[in-house]
C-alpha cells in the first residue's frame, strides 16, 4: 500500500508540474516516466531509475529529479538519493512540495555523510576525487556520501583550481569545507590624461580606476574605454597574458575652445589652471570645460575669473588691473597703501627707470610734502616745513629693507652719493610722512624713506651698466643674481663713481687769493657694494658704502680754495633675519645685526692759535668711529582674521663712539661715549569689517644717554562707499640728542650742559578718492606741533662758545595737501601735487622771526609717454619749490632773507631692447638751469647755497 502511495503522489507531482512538449522529445521522456513509474509500481526501483534517467536526459526536469532520488533510497543507495534529494530542493518552488523534500533529506541524514562546501568566489564546479570522474554541481553545495575519505576539488573559470582533503568522513555527520580561489589576473598599468577614469570590457561597467592606474586582469583580450570631461572619448584593446605585466598608454584628443584673454596692461602674465600660457594679449586653445585664468604683472593686483569654455567657441576675458602699492615701513609688514596707518607715497620701478634717478634725493624731489637742500657736502630731505639748516637730515629715518642706515655719529640721513652710487638695485621708494618712533624709535620724526631692494623672484642673470650724471660724475656699476632653487638663491652688486664736480664763484670769497671762484674742488670719489642671500626663512644681506668729498666753499672755518679740503664717510651693515611662519596665525622675525660708520675730515684753516698764542695757519682732522650691534625679535598674531597683533623689543649696544680732532700743535678732542638703547612695543590693528580698521600702537625706547621716551601711534581707516578711504591719524615721535649735540667739543664749542630729546606730536586727516582703476585724487590736511627742538646756541668764540640746548620755543606747522595721480599703464602716467605747509615759533617772546628753510609751497608735475612702446619712452618732472627764510632766526641776527622760488624742469628719454637685454637713457635736468639757492647753516659764510644747474645724464645697461 505505500509503495501504491508513492507512486500515485510521483504521478501527481509530475503532472501538475510538467510542461506540455509539443514536439517527439517530449513524447520520448514522457513515454520513459511512464515506464519508470510502472517499474516502479511493481517494485523494480532498479528498471525504475533507468527510465528516470533517461527521462530526466531528454527533458529535464525537478519532479523527475525526485522521483530518481525516491529509487536511490529504495535501492538503499543512500549517497545517490541525498545527492538527487539536495538537487530536487535547490529547484522546487512549491512549498509543501520542499517540506516534503527536506524531510526525505532528514530521514536518510543518518545513513550518509555530508560534505558542506562553500566558496570564494561562489558558484566554482565541485568535483569528488578527480576531475575526470565527473562534476558533482556548483559552490554552495551539499554532498551526500557514504563514510569514507575524500579528496573535494573546485573549480571556476579565471581561477586557478582549489582543493582540500582527503578529508575522512562518517555517516550521519556533516563536514563544512570553505574553499578560496585565487583569480588569475597579470599587472596593467593604465597611463594617460591624469584625472581620466577607466572602465573595462563596457563603456558603461563600473569605474574601474583613475588614470594613472595599476589594474589586475584576467588574462585574455580585452578593451579599456577612458573618459575625462574635455576629452574625446578612447577605448584601447589589449590582450593580457598570464604573469606577463604590461603597460598601456591612452592618448586622449582634448575637445577645445578658443580662449581670448586681454588686460589694459601690456605683457602681463597669463597663467591657466596654475599654468603659465603666455602675456597679453593673446588667443589660447583651451580644453572644454572650467578653467581658472590669472592675469598677474608686478606692481599689479593679480586678477583671477573662472571661465567655461565650451567646443569650437571663443570664450572672452576681459582684464582691469589695479595698481597694488604696497608699503612694508608704515606698519613693518606689508599691506596696501590704502590699509596703512600713515600718508604715504610710492616712488615705483617704473619711474626709477624712466626718470634714471642717480639718487635718492632725485628720486623724491617732487613727492608730495617733501622738499631738499644741499650745502655742497651733503643732501638733505625736508619734510612738511621743517629742515633746519645744520640738521643734516637727522630728523628723517632712512632704510634699506627695514634695515636704518642714519648714522650714529650726528644721526645724519643719506640721500646722495654719500647714501649710495647708484639706486639700480632699488625696485621701490616708500615715502612715510609724519612721525614714525612707534615703530622705529629715534629719528624717524618727520618721516621715513624706504628702499625696497631686488626680490627674490628674478631669474639668473648678469648685469653690467655704466652711466654718467649731474656734475660731471661717471658711475659702472655691476650686479650678479643667482636663482639657486625655488627658495635659495643670492644677488650682490658692486659699483663705484667719480665725480669732477662743478665750478663755483662765491661772491663771499671775492677778496681771496682765488677771486671766489672755486675751480675743480667740489668733486668726489664713493663705492658700494650691496646683496642679499636667503634661503626658505633665513635672510642676510650686507651694504657697505663710502664717499670721499672735497669741499668747493670755504666753509666750517677753512681757507678758501684749498684742494685738501674734505670730508670722508662710510656706512656699512650686515644683518641676519629667521622669518618663519610658526602657524597660520603667528609669524616670527629675528633678527641679529651689525653696524659701522666711520668720519673723517681733514680741513685747511685760516688760523689756529700756538702754544705761545700766536695766530698761525694750518691743518684740523677730525674723526669719528662707531661699532654697534644690535637684536630684535617680533612676533606678528592673528587669532582671528579680522584681528592683528604686534609685539616686539629691541636692544642696540653701541660699542665704539669715539671723537678725535687734533690740530698741528694739539689735540682738541678725543672721547669715547659707548651707549646703550632698548625699546618694546606693541601695535594692535583691527578689522570688524572691511569697511572699517583700527590701528593703535604705543613704544618706550630707552636710552643711557637722554631721557627715555613713550609714543604712541592711533588711526582709524573707513571706506565709507566704493573707491573712497579716508584716514584719520595721530602719533608723537621723539628724537634722542645724537653724540655730536652732547660731546662734541673745540675751542668754540663746549658739550651740552643737559639735554632732552626733542619731541613732535602729529594729527591728520587725508581722503583719496579712486577714479576708476588708474586714477586716484587725494587731499589731506595735518598739524605738527614740535618741542623740546634741540637748538645751537652761543657765538662761537672762546667766551662765548657754542653748545646745544632745548628750545624753549614750540614749533606749530598746518598744511594741506592735493595730489591726482594716473598710475603706470603701458608706459603711461601723470602725477600732480600741490603741498601747503605754513611753520611758526610759539611762546618766543618776540626773540625769534622765521622758521628758516620752511618753503611755505611745493608743487609738482610728473608724466611719462610711450612712444615706441617700451623701447623709447619719455618722461617729464617739473617741482616747484617756494620761497625759504634763511638761517637768522633771531631778532639779534642779521636780517632775516627769503629765496627766491624755483622751478626744475627735467626731461628723460629712457627704453629697452628686451630681446637683447639693454636699457638706455638720456635726458637732461634742470634744462632751464634755474640758478635755485637754499638757506645753509651758521658753518658756512654764505647765507645760501647754489643747486645743480643744467646737467645731461645717459646711463646704458645690458643684462644676460
Amino acid at each position: 500500500m505505500r509503495i501504491l502511495w508513492s507512486v500515485l503522489l510521483m504521478v501527481m507531482m509530475t503532472f501538475a508540474a510538467r510542461p506540455a512538449f509539443a514536439d517527439d522529445l517530449a513524447d520520448e521522456a514522457e513515454l520513459q516516466f511512464q515506464l519508470g513509474a510502472d517499474r516502479y509500481k511493481a517494485g523494480d526501483f532498479r528498471g525504475a531509475l533507468e527510465h528516470f534517467l533517461a527521462s530526466n536526459r531528454l527533458v529535464p526536469n525537478r519532479n523527475v529529479v525526485f522521483n530518481i532520488a525516491r529509487a536511490y533510497e529504495n535501492l538503499h543507495e543512500m549517497p545517490n538519493a541525498h545527492r538527487y534529494y539536495t538537487t530536487a530542493l535547490d529547484q522546487e518552488s512549491n512549498p509543501a512540495a520542499k517540506k516534503k523534500i527536506a524531510e526525505a533529506l532528514q530521514r536518510i541524514s543518518s545513513q550518509v555523510a555530508v560534505i558542506k562546501i562553500e566558496t570564494n568566489p561562489p558558484n566554482a564546479t565541485v568535483y569528488i576525487d578527480r576531475k575526470d570522474l565527473g562534476p558533482r554541481g556548483e559552490s554552495p553545495r551539499a554532498l551526500g556520501l557514504a563514510a569514507g575519505s575524500y579528496r573535494i576539488v573546485v573549480a571556476k573559470e579565471g581561477y586557478e583550481d582549489a582543493s582540500a582533503g582527503p578529508l575522512k568522513v562518517r555517516a550521519g555527520t556533516t563536514t563544512p569545507v570553505l574553499l578560496s580561489l585565487r583569480a588569475i589576473v597579470s599587472s596593467v598599468r593604465i597611463q594617460g590624461e591624469a584625472g581620466a577614469v577607466a572602465h573595462i570590457d563596457r563603456e558603461d561597467a563600473a569605474l574601474a580606476c583613475t588614470l594613472p592606474c595599476t589594474l589586475q586582469i584576467p588574462p585574455g583580450r580585452h578593451t579599456i574605454y577612458a573618459q575625462k570631461v574635455g576629452f574625446q572619448s578612447l577605448e584601447s584593446a589589449v590582450d593580457v597574458v598570464r604573469d606577463r605585466p604590461q603597460t598601456v598608454s591612452l592618448h586622449m584628443i582634448p575637445v577645445t575652445g578658443n580662449l581670448v584673454v586681454s588686460a589694459d596692461v601690456r605683457d602681463a602674465l597669463v597663467s591657466v589652471d596654475g599654468k603659465a600660457t603666455g602675456f597679453t594679449p593673446v588667443v589660447l586653445t583651451a580644453p572644454v570645460g572650467v578653467h581658472r585664468v590669472q592675469i598677474s604683472q608686478e606692481g599689479f593686483r593679480s586678477f583671477e575669473q573662472t571661465v567655461v569654455v565650451g567646443k569650437n567657441q571663443q570664450t572672452r576675458v576681459d582684464a582691469q588691473l589695479l595698481q597694488v602699492e604696497e608699503v612694508n615701513a608704515a606698519s613693518r609688514s606689508t599691506e596696501s597703501v590704502d590699509d596703512a596707518p600713515s600718508s604715504v607715497s610710492i616712488i615705483s620701478r617704473e619711474e626709477i627707470r624712466a626718470m634714471a634717478y642717480p639718487t635718492i634725493a632725485e628720486a623724491i624731489r617732487g613727492v608730495r610734502g617733501v622738499y631738499l637742500s644741499q650745502d655742497y657736502a651733503y643732501e638733505n630731505a625736508g619734510f612738511r616745513g621743517f629742515s633746519r639748516p645744520g640738521d643734516y637730515g637727522n630728523r628723517v629715518l632712512v632704510l634699506i629693507d627695514g634695515q636704518p642706515t642714519n648714522d650714529d655719529y650726528v644721526g645724519s640721513s643719506y640721500i646722495g652719493y654719500d647714501a649710495r652710487v647708484d639706486i639700480d638695485d632699488v625696485e621701490r621708494i616708500e615715502v612715510i610722512r609724519g612721525p614714525g618712533s612707534v615703530l622705529y624709535g629715534t629719528g624717524a620724526f618727520f618721516g621715513v624713506i624706504h628702499l625696497v631692494t631686488r626680490g627674490r623672484t628674478a631669474p639668473t642673470h648678469v648685469e653690467a651698466a655704466a652711466s654718467t650724471a649731474d656734475a660731471n660724475i661717471t658711475r659702472g656699476r655691476a650686479t650678479a643674481q643667482v636663482r639657486i632653487g625655488p627658495e635659495a638663491g643670492f644677488w650682490a652688486s658692486v659699483a663705484a663713481a667719480h665725480g669732477v664736480g662743478n665750478d663755483y664763484f662765491f661772491p663771499e670769497h671775492a677778496n681771496d687769493a682765488y677771486g671766489g671762484n672755486a675751480r675743480s674742488l667740489d668733486g668726489f670719489n664713493a663705492a658700494t657694494t650691496n646683496g642679499r642671500v636667503w634661503y626658505k626663512d633665513l635672510t642676510a644681506q650686507w651694504f657697505l658704502t663710502s664717499r670721499k668729498k672735497t669741499l668747493p666753499d670755504g666753509g666750517v672755518g677753512t681757507a678758501f680754495g684749498d684742494p685738501r679740503d674734505h670730508f670722508a664717510d662710510t656706512r656699512g651693515f650686515l644683518e641676519v633675519r629667521y622669518e618663519p611662519r610658526v602657524s597660520a596665525q603667528l609669524q616670527s622675525m629675528s633678527r641679529a645685526h651689525i653696524n659701522l660708520y666711520d668720519f673723517d675730515s681733514l680741513l685747511v684753516n685760516d688760523y689756529y692759535a700756538g702754544n705761545d698764542g700766536s695766530l698761525r695757519g694750518g691743518v684740523d682732522t677730525e674723526a669719528f668711529r662707531g661699532i654697534w650691534g644690535g637684536l630684535e625679535q617680533r612676533f606678528v598674531y592673528s587669532p582671528v582674521r579680522s584681528v592683528k597683533i604686534t609685539i616686539g623689543g629691541e636692544l642696540q649696544r653701541h660699542f665704539e663712539a669715539q671723537q678725535t680732532g687734533n690740530d698741528e700743535a694739539r689735540v682738541l678732542i678725543n672721547r669715547d661715549d659707548p651707549y646703550t638703547t632698548g625699546a618694546g612695543y606693541l601695535i594692535g590693528d583691527v578689522t570688524p569689517e572691511k569697511h572699517v580698521k583700527f590701528s593703535l600702537g604705543s613704544r618706550y625706547d630707552y636710552n643711557s644717554t637722554s631721557e627715555g621716551a613713550f609714543d604712541p601711534r592711533a588711526a582709524i581707516i573707513v571706506k565709507p562707499a566704493d573707491r573712497w578711504n579716508v584716514k584719520v591719524m595721530a602719533g608723537r615721535a621723539f628724537r634722542a640728542p645724537s653724540v655730536y649735540e652732547l660731546f662734541y667739543s673745540t675751542d668754540s664749542q663746549i658739550p651740552a650742559p643737559s639735554l632732552r630729546p626733542e619731541h613732535i606730536s602729529s594729527g591728520e586727516v587725508e581722503v583719496s578718492h579712486r577714479f576708476n582703476t588708474t586714477v586716484t585724487g587725494t587731499v589731506a590736511g595735518y598739524t605738527n606741533y614740535v618741542t623740546d627742538l634741540v637748538v645751537l646756541r652761543g657765538s662761537g668764540t672762546p667766551g662765548d662758545p657754542n653748545f646745544y640746548a632745548n628750545s624753549s620755543s614750540p614749533i606749530l606747522t598746518i598744511g594741506g595737501e592735493a595730489e591726482v595721480r594716473r598710475e603706470w599703464r603701458q608706459g603711461w602716467m601723470v602725477a600732480a601735487q600741490y603741498s601747503y605747509q605754513h611753520s611758526r615759533y610759539l611762546n618766543d617772546g618776540g626773540t625769534l622771526r622765521n622758521v628758516p628753510n620752511s618753503p611755505e609751497h611745493l608743487a609738482g608735475f610728473k608724466g611719462a609717454v610711450p612712444i615706441v612702446g617700451r623701447s623709447l619712452v619719455m618722461m617729464s618732472r617739473v617741482s616747484f619749490d617756494g620761497p625759504r627764510w634763511d638761517r637768522y632766526d633771531q631778532v639779534t641776527d642779521p636780517p632775516q632773507l627769503q629765496t627766491d622760488p624755483s622751478v626744475i624742469w627735467d626731461l628723460v628719454f629712457s627704453g629697452e631692447a628686451e630681446k637683447l637685454g639693454v636699457r638706455y637713457s638720456l635726458g637732461v635736468y634742470n634744462i632751464t638751469n634755474w640758478k635755485a639757492a637754499v638757506p645753509i647753516s651758521a658753518e658756512f659764510v654764505e647765507r645760501t647755497a647754489q643747486q645743480n644747474g643744467r646737467t645731461v645724464l645717459a646711463t646704458t645697461s645690458i643684462s644676460f
